[in-house]
């Protein structure tokens, strides 16, 4: 094995928050704050900090689930519903995806076609 040679005090200083400051990248943190925004229950101040992250990485899993959400809770309809379609086509096993969709769909008054995605929803939760 090529890690004979490391010694206990070489894992102690590389396991050392201080040896080597950790570094949080700058779309992390976006996507924390924007999470802490929802929470928060300010889904436009979770929308700003998502703007950048939407523009460079619009397909990105979870760029699209916070957005998705903020755009419910701020009752962006229309922008809520692209996103969950995009995101359940991606992954139709996505509970949560088609649980947001289906509550989507409810709020646009599209009550039949939100019936099949929550009902799937209630199956798999059960």
């Amino acid at each position: 094995m090529r890690y004979e040679n490391i010694t206990d005090d070489q894992i102690a200083a590389f396991i050392d928050s201080d040896a080597r400051p950790r570094q949080i990248p700058e779309e992390t943190r976006r996507l924390r704050d924007a999470e802490e925004m929802l929470a928060l229950k300010d889904p436009l101040g979770a929308l700003q900090f998502l703007a950048p992250l939407l523009r460079d990485h619009p397909d990105h899993p979870d760029v699209m689930l916070v957005a998705a959400r903020a755009y419910f809770k701020s009752a962006q309809l229309n922008r809520a519903l692209e996103l969950t379609e995009k995101m359940v086509e991606a992954n139709p096993a996505d509970f949560y995806a088609r649980l947001l969709l289906g509550r989507t769909l409810q709020r646009m008054g599209r009550a039949e076609e939100a019936r099949g995605h929550l009902r799937m929803v209630n199956e798999i939760a059960e």
